[in-house]
């Protein structure tokens, strides 16, 4: 069950995840965790207000432990990786100070994390070789790394002990260190990556040498009531790196036995291969709370607080989850970026106010996996501050919204809620635009998660909104708006090079809604969007077509997936015998029959025996209207937001809305 099937009145049960506990000697006032992860927004590893403000705002909104700067580098040789924070770099030390200040000021406890990444680092930018246990790439990164000289363990052993001295002086609450995602502690525990034969390989002993060191070294550099966590994975997902569960359990007892670490932090995945790094960041194909049974089993070896990771996503499946006794503390992270005031919320009683987490990862993920700063799909201010709060109002203005697709309802909510009169029109009878038929693809049971909650806001702000209406000038003047808000969308076409084609042409939105009999057809897919094609494609297969074949231009189908959810989409196409052909620009047609032509031997090819034929990402804005009304009408305020101004992403059309509702 989801956040968006409770009712409020589930709030009042919320007991355990409300309930304080000790972690070290600190209280944290609730069970809800912001756990460390990549920003992108450093820039060379040193700290702005921009990322404090990011962090604070989650305390603002209630969460109980804020843990900073995933990935953040301990080490100056190890350059910090994704716009992450250079913890050795005391340019930094104003800002920790500020920030720890900030953050304790809403009564939130402050954690960092702390790395060093070993081979999964690169030298592009340093120049200088990266470093691991032994000289053996990682098969992501590919990057062959320099093997680390004893001296130079020493060294870094060294540089997670200050860097842990530098936050408890700068008034840190604790530090996190971290394994998590295959990292340098990680590498010298696997008997793949560590083929040492001095001290610090070998048997488990000797391999466990380095984190061993690295954990007392911390221990010891700081005062008694600073906390010392650790993260680690439950399960790598993997045999590439040569561990598995059951040798992650008898490590972290071996590191609980030392009697210096006050918790425990656990996920699942690691970053060896494609798919076992995407479980790191788990996407909508993995199951909710996935790694709650991880926590679990670590927990009861345990002597200290655990935190269970991985798709906990609303505060009733948390509340599930500490009670039936997986975790102490819930990892809510996404979650929390999808609306930072979730834990007032849910203290409130207010569940469905709470922005609900789609798990598409395109912005939180994607974008950090390209060398940008992060974003999120359905919440633009946590990328622009100027997004996240209200503008004043000068006075109440009466608005029309044309279009009920995320950047309509947002335009609308925004507008409702700093006290104008909103009116909005959707030609169809449901809200939702072209988000429901994208929630029904393949793989993506969360993603008409944000409309149904952008319509229940609707309804609490009082938006008058009107279904199955057609809007036109004469209608839209009729009701003598100040401001016009266009959110018509686009529409998706056919390309002209499919014209005179004998074989049935559909759009993949014909497809997902259903309205195409496809049982028993050969069906052939052509993406031009790189992204849509690929859950057309599973859908043809998966409701009855005898072959599909899924081509692009581009040379590799679904290409602009993010990272985390590219291996689920591979692999479901794979195992429905999906044919893959990249590299395949559309041509036209040729007596009936479409023609397609291999973009490197360019030899050109016909597209036979294909009873249907879907085209994806071909899409055409709808903005007519609004020139029709400027004609009319030239003084009066129009905006056009989402696709309607260009089709883009889902995050786009959100912040269009946002931003405009913003300004009228």
């Amino acid at each position: 069950m989801t956040n968006a099937e409770r009712t409020d009145d589930a709030a009042t049960e919320l007991r355990l995840l409300f309930s304080p506990i000790l972690v070290g000697s600190r209280e944290v006032k609730n069970r809800i965790v912001s756990t460390a992860h990549a920003t992108g927004m450093a820039a060379g590893g040193i700290l702005n207000e921009r990322y404090v403000r990011y962090h604070e705002r989650k305390a603002a909104g209630g969460t109980g432990l804020v843990m900073t700067f995933g990935s953040a580098s301990v080490y100056e040789k190890s350059a910090a990786a994704y716009g992450s924070v250079s913890l050795w770099d005391k340019e930094n030390d104003p800002y920790l100070r500020d920030f720890a200040e900030r953050v304790h000021a809403h009564g939130a406890v402050i954690m960092s994390q702390a790395t060093h990444m070993g081979r999964r680092a690169n030298s592009a930018e340093s120049g200088q070789p990266i470093q691991a246990p032994s000289a053996v790439p990682e098969p992501v990164h590919r990057e062959i790394p320099q093997a680390l000289r004893i001296d130079e363990i020493r060294e870094i052993v060294k540089a997670f002990a200050a860097a842990a001295a530098r936050l408890d002086d700068c008034g840190w609450d604790g530090m996190e260190i971290t394994s998590f995602g295959g990292h340098l502690i990680e590498q010298f525990w696997s008997p793949t990556v560590n083929q040492r034969t001095d001290g610090y390989g070998g048997d488990l002993e000797g391999r466990m040498r380095f984190s061993v060191e690295v954990v007392e070294a911390v221990s010891e550099a700081v005062s008694a009531d600073f906390i010392v966590g650790f993260r680690m994975t439950g399960d790598p997902l993997t045999d590439v790196v040569g561990l598995d569960r059951d040798d992650m359990l008898e490590i972290a007892v071996a590191l609980d036995n030392l009697g210096r670490i006050d918790l425990f932090n656990i996920s699942g995945g690691t970053g060896a291969t494609l798919s076992s790094q995407a479980g790191t960041v788990p996407p909508d194909y993995f199951r909710r709370g996935c790694y709650n049974h991880l926590a679990a089993r670590m927990k009861e070896h345990l002597s200290v607080p655990v935190i269970a990771a991985g798709r906990n996503l609303d505060p009733p499946q948390a509340e599930e989850t500490l009670t039936a006794g997986d975790c102490d503390l819930v990892a809510m992270t996404r979650a929390i970026i999808a609306d930072p005031d979730l834990a007032r919320h849910a203290r409130a009683g207010e569940l469905s106010r709470i922005r609900p987490c789609i798990a598409i990862n395109e912005g939180c993920m994607g974008r950090v996996y390209d060398g940008l700063s992060i974003a999120c799909s359905v919440n633009p201010g946590i990328a622009d501050n100027s997004l996240s709060e209200l503008a004043p109002r000068e006075k109440q203005r009466r608005v029309v919204v044309i279009g009920g697709g995320p950047a309509g309802m947002e335009a609308a909510r925004v507008a409702a809620e700093r006290g104008h009169e909103v009116i909005l029109f959707e030609r169809t009878e449901r809200l939702g635009g072209q988000v429901l038929p994208a929630s029904s693809a393949p793989d993506r049971p969360h993603l008409g998660l944000h409309a149904a909650w952008l319509e229940r806001e609707l309804g609490r702000l009082g938006v008058d909104v009107r279904l199955g209406f057609e809007a036109s000038v004469d209608s839209v003047l009729a009701e003598r708006p100040e401001a016009v808000i266009l959110a018509t969308g686009a529409r998706t076409v056919i390309p002209p090079e499919a014209e005179g084609v004998e074989a049935r042409c559909v759009t993949d939105v014909d497809l997902l809604e259903g309205k195409i009999d496809i049982q028993g057809s050969r069906v052939l897919v052509y993406d031009a969007g790189a992204l849509r094609g690929g859950y057309a494609a599973i859908a043809a297969a998966e409701v009855g077509a005898t072959a599909v074949e899924l081509a692009t231009y581009l040379p590799t189908v679904v290409e602009d997936l993010d990272v985390t959810n590219k291996p689920g989409m591979y692999r479901r196409l794979a195992r429905n015998g999906v044919v893959c052909s990249p590299n395949q620009v559309l041509v036209g047609q040729r007596n009936g029959s479409l023609v397609l032509r291999d973009e490197w031997s360019e030899e050109e090819w016909l597209v036979q025996g294909a009873d249907l034929i879907v085209f994806a990402g071909y899409r055409i804005a709808e903005s007519k209207l609004r020139d029709l009304i400027s004609d009319v009408v030239p003084e009066l305020e129009t905006h056009l937001v989402g696709d309607s101004a260009a089709p883009r992403l889902l995050r786009d059309a959100v912040a269009d809305g946002v931003r405009v509702g913003n300004s009228v």
